[in-house]
């Protein structure tokens, strides 16, 4: 079930709506509720009020809402809410504006706040689905986000799921390999010997060594310290759902948060100074995904 109509559902009834990290929207009371029919009629198109306000948090009255439109527990409706509004807030950071159908639609401006146009009304959605001019990113659109960023392949739909499958094990098989070898390679730079550099004192017979020479001192060897390589940082949802994938593989992940909002992957190797740039780029093209991490690869700490 489409989150975007409950949305619209829930303002209309409460005349405010909530959303994390977005802001509020607050609409008139210009509108008469059928209890029998659950449907809103408007007396005249509302006006809808937009109130940017990043630090809005999450709405339980909301999410008891949608759990009785869905029939779902509050966690996974919670969790489903909490994606939805993650993934709009992604389209606007890339510039597209994201339509809330029933509401309206909401941009980023140069400042990096959000502005809102306000749509079309629920009685009148209807008819401008069948319109090709629409810009702005719905939620059907999720599907495609990645094909935003990958030309289509030709082929029949089997085929394609053939082609994903594929792609998707070889993935699986190079993301465990991956690991497998930066595994050996800071274990091996751990355990092997540190080779100490042997003073040779060479004598022309013995009757010219001297019982007082001071034996030459071996400059000391650096010895391989640990490394926290970080990979990711990202929301509670997404952070959670990558975690779990990864130890999957049999990986060492860790996580942690400082503020229960924005959760840190990360993996504990034993390196060398000179091997922890290598690592990180190893890392970086395993399992970094550059919409999650600022720079694009993983960091050293």
């Amino acid at each position: 079930m489409k989150l975007s109509p409950i949305l619209a559902q829930y303002l209309l009834n409460n005349k405010e709506l909530k959303l994390t990290g977005i802001g509020r929207f607050v609409i008139d009371s210009s509108y008469i509720q059928d209890t029998e029919s659950r449907q809103q009629r408007p007396l005249s198109v509302p006006d809808i009020h937009f109130e940017y306000d990043p630090t809005v948090r999450e709405d339980t009255d909301l999410i008891s809402f949608v759990a009785g439109e869905t029939g779902k527990m509050k966690s996974l409706t919670a969790a489903d809410l909490d994606s939805h509004l993650e993934l709009a807030r992604q389209f606007l950071n890339i510039g597209k504006p994201f339509l809330f159908e029933g509401i309206g639609t909401l941009t980023k401006n140069n400042s990096g706040k959000y502005e809102f146009t306000q749509g079309q009304p629920p009685s009148e959605k209807k008819e401008i689905q069948g319109r090709d001019d629409l810009t702005s990113t719905t939620e059907e659109s999720f599907s495609e986000y990645e094909e935003m960023f990958s030309p289509k392949r030709p082929g029949t739909p089997m085929r394609r799921k053939i082609a994903v499958t594929i792609v998707i094990i070889a993935g699986l098989a190079l993301a465990i390999l991956g690991g497998y070898f930066v595994y050996k390679k800071t274990s091996r730079s751990e355990t092997d010997p540190v080779e100490s550099q042997q003073q040779s004192i060479i004598t022309a017979d013995t009757g010219t060594v001297k019982k007082d020479s001071v034996p030459q001192t071996v400059a000391p060897v650096s010895m391989a310290g640990t490394y926290r390589f970080v990979i990711e940082q990202s929301l509670k949802v997404r952070a959670m759902d990558r975690f779990s994938k990864l130890k999957s593989y049999g990986l060492n992940i860790q996580m942690e948060t400082s503020d229960s909002i924005h959760f840190k992957l990360f993996m504990v190797l034993k390196a060398t100074p000179a091997d922890t740039l290598r690592i990180r780029d190893s890392l970086s093209l395993l399992y970094v995904n550059p919409a999650y991490m600022k720079t694009g690869k993983a960091w050293v700490e």
